[in-house]
């Protein structure tokens, strides 16, 4: 993996290693990937003081594949597979669930979901699990330009704030206005990168900057015929909506003219196994070491603008806002020596033939008319030229300014109001409002089926379309005028309602509705079209407008897990507590140590608090089952299943998930004691000697044993501990490391306690106050790893 850095790539390293946070912003092509992994690798390579655990975010799910086979291969022709282990995780990969990769290439929504306490990845039980990751890494966001700015990008922006001190971060981009990086800049106390006009022209001097991109103004609207008049071998043609993709592509393949040229479609509508096939095959053939021979044509959405490693001789694009074409323009000679030419058409055909102005038909740019028509008079004043990154980065700031510089006053004015939704969501109160916070979603999910009830069965887990809900009301217009044409009876459109959890079994109810107008679809969930009125092609996507003879495919149900859980042996006290304190030594806690320490400097902590109360928090997390109630439910239980316990404390049963007596005998004696915050309430005077006047540590660690098997838990019942309770306490704690063990006395524990007569309310962390938050953050990460590890380890 050894390269010479460009200027750039060390001066990002350098600030990085240096405790600074950085915004890159650099032309497509430049290198900003390397840019962004230099100091992480260094960090590792030389053991420098840096996260040695890179979370490496991007918007869209094509860049994770792309960016995790490219530095799988690096690492693994290197000879690193022993210490760097690369991971994706993304809703449609989730090979990382839990973040334990070194370099994890994930998604924008899985990051800020496993922040905010609320991870796509894992169950609401272990919502606490990720975001310690989160604050122990390296954290990079890519072409951050395409976050939304009402929901992602005042997340991600208020997460770094959080941050600042303890995670390190890069922000990358190649297309945001000078206005918009100088107030992100100023909001997160980050350097841009470059940093001058002499570091600008040093990058745009750059050898693979060395390659000249003509850029035209088009005189009639994007047609087959002016595709096939200036195509050479390759051609990349991008429209701004997947139906006129779809229709151009159509005209292309069956215009007279297109001799020997083979043609491509691309766009947000494909099943997963054809949009990978085309990827990989548009990669194949437009990389740059593809395969040169052939003459192609590739017709996309949106959906190429990023993530596509790809270069071709002429692009053509609909009308767009600046920084779109821009970004669409980065695939046209994109490597040095290379010469290419862009065409921008101000107008389009619509489904009729009839041609449309695109300065008023923006979508799917709604509101910004105004960017899209200055995008064309700038472009119209440079038409024929040849432009540098100089000159597009000044073109996106006359564009893109006045609403960016109105952009960042809003993400100013509104931060504390974002913040208060966030932490609502991070303590768990409104934990369904973490997807309006992560990425705003405006679509309706479509499946093509005739079995109501098949689909309702697992509504989530059936093939399924994403559309846009202008798009979809107006198919459903024309999708209910065929169904009476074709005599469907009303089983052409339903609409799937979410009724609620009517029986309070914790489980949603679903019904369909029948559809006898558009607007019958609102406030679904799910759409259904009879397979007579829309179908699936796999070179073409979902097609709306006529049948193929697909049916969606139904996933296939799950293997349920066995209803008594995990397989367990009877296991002391003691021996439990030493196999996951050995679990926290061995593994949990070298991933977080480098991040305890930073976030003690960040905020003036005395150095090793955080150490030594993650060791107090890992021996004390189940003094709750000492309670006499805990340890009498077991002598009860393994006696009734003819095992008896010989006399001692216990933390775990014999339990057989497929042993009969064993599920009956729990049955009969019903669930055991609650133990997680009954024992944090018992040890919380050692855990107070052991945070000192750090009182947010009281808060984290109080907070980190409570809810160790419940992200959320706030109560707790009566308890008393058993006699000689003490005595196995003292126990676990000779085990610590003498600097860490000053100063507890284990008869300071409160040894009974009732809710009625101690509130604990205050003892929890709030979210609001970053330093606990991120310390509860990394001491839940490191028990519940530590407690899987050494519970795992009894488990058979």
């Amino acid at each position: 993996m050894s390269m010479i850095p460009y200027p750039f790539q060390r001066r990002v390293a350098e600030l990085l290693l240096s405790d600074h946070n950085v915004i890159l912003q650099a032309p497509t092509g430049a290198g900003k990937t390397m840019a962004a992994m230099l100091p992480f690798l260094e960090a590792i390579e030389r053991g420098r003081d840096f996260p040695h655990k890179c979370l490496y975010a991007v918007p869209m799910r094509v860049l994770a594949n792309q960016f995790v086979d490219e530095y799988k291969s690096k690492v693994r022709k290197a000879g690193r597979d022993d210490r760097i282990r690369v991971a994706i995780q993304t809703g449609e990969h989730p090979d990382d669930k839990e973040l334990t990769a070194t370099l994890t290439f994930a998604t924008i929504d899985q990051v800020l979901s496993s922040f905010l306490l609320s991870p796509y990845s894992l169950p609401r039980r272990l919502s606490n699990l990720n975001a310690g990751a989160v604050a122990a890494s390296y954290l990079v966001f890519d072409e951050f330009h395409l976050f939304d700015p009402i929901s992602t990008l005042p997340t991600t922006l208020e997460m770094l704030r959080m941050l600042r001190g303890v995670a390190p971060f890069l922000l990358m981009t190649a297309t945001f206005s000078t206005d918009m990086l100088r107030g992100l800049a100023d909001a997160l106390g980050a350097v841009v990168v470059p940093e001058d006009g002499t570091a600008r022209q040093a990058m745009q001097a750059l050898r693979s900057q060395q390659k000249t991109r003509r850029y035209h103004v088009a005189d009639g609207p994007l047609s087959a015929g002016a595709v096939l008049a200036q195509h050479k071998s390759r051609t990349l043609v991008v429209c701004n909506v997947v139906d006129r993709a779809r229709a151009l592509f159509e005209a292309l393949r069956d215009h007279p003219e297109r001799g020997a040229a083979q043609v491509l479609l691309l766009h947000s509508r494909f099943l997963p196994e054809d949009r990978q096939r085309i990827e990989s095959e548009i990669r194949r053939l437009f990389g740059q070491d593809g395969d040169g021979s052939g003459s192609w044509i590739v017709v996309a959405t949106q959906v190429i603008e990023v993530g596509l490693d790809v270069t071709c001789q002429t692009l053509h694009t609909e009308l767009a806002p600046a920084n779109a074409i821009l970004q669409r323009a980065g695939r046209c000679a994109r490597y040095e020596g290379e010469e290419g030419d862009v065409f921008i058409y101000p107008q389009a055909f619509d489904a009729d033939g009839e041609a449309i102005d695109l300065t008023e038909s923006v979508m799917p740019y709604r509101g910004q008319e105004e960017e899209v028509t200055r995008t064309l008079a700038e472009f119209r004043a440079r038409d024929g030229e040849a432009l540098t990154f100089g000159d597009e980065q000044e073109l996106i700031s006359a564009v893109h300014g006045p609403r960016d510089r109105a952009v960042v006053d809003g993400l100013v004015a509104t931060r504390e109001m974002h913040r208060r939704r966030m932490n609502g969501v991070m303590a768990g109160h409104r934990s369904g409002e973490a997807g309006d916070l992560i990425r705003a979603v405006s679509s309706r999910l479509v499946v093509v089926h005739d079995d109501p009830q098949a689909v309702a069965e697992r509504p989530f887990a059936v093939e399924a379309f994403s559309l846009h809900p202008g798009t979809l009301y107006g198919l459903v217009g024309k999708w209910l005028e065929r169904e009476d044409e074709l005599n469907l009876d009303d089983w052409g459109v339903r609409a799937l309602h979410d009724l609620g959890d009517e029986d309070e079994s914790g489980r949603s109810v679903y019904d369909w509705l029948p559809v006898r107008d558009k607007s019958d679809v609102a406030g679904s969930v799910l759409v259904l079209v009879h397979p007579a009125l829309a179908g699936y092609d796999s070179d073409l996507g979902f097609v709306p407008d006529r049948s193929t003879g697909y049916r969606a495919r139904l996933a296939p149900a799950r293997d349920a897990a066995p209803r008594g859980g995990y397989f367990y042996h009877l296991e002391t006290y003691t021996d439990h507590v030493r196999l996951v304190y050995d679990a926290f030594r061995r593994t949990a806690w070298p991933e977080l140590a480098p991040a305890a320490a930073r976030l003690e400097r960040a905020f003036g902590w005395p150095a090793g608090v955080v150490e030594r109360v993650a060791h107090l928090v890992v021996l004390f997390h189940d003094v709750g089952k000492l309670n006499q109630s805990w340890q009498e439910w077991v002598v009860r239980y393994q006696r009734a299943i003819g095992q008896p316990a010989p006399p001692g404390f216990y933390a775990h049963t014999d339990s057989d998930p497929g042993n009969p007596l064993h599920q009956e005998k729990q049955r009969a004696l019903g669930r055991k004691p609650p133990h997680a915050v009954e024992g944090a309430v018992a040890v919380a005077p050692l855990l107070a000697a052991a945070a000192g006047e750090c009182e947010p540590m009281l808060n984290a660690a109080f907070t980190a044993i409570a809810r160790h098997h419940g992200a959320f838990t706030r109560e707790y019942r009566r308890y008393a501990l058993a006699p000689g309770s003490g005595e196995a306490v003292a126990e676990t704690l000779a085990w610590l490391p003498s600097q860490f063990a000053a100063g507890l006395d284990v008869g300071e524990m409160f040894v009974s306690e009732d809710p009625a007569r101690m509130s604990i309310e205050d003892l929890f962390v709030d979210p609001q106050r970053d330093g606990e938050f991120l310390a509860y953050a990394l001491l839940a990460r490191a028990l519940r790893r530590a407690d899987q590890a050494g519970t795992g380890s009894e488990r058979k």
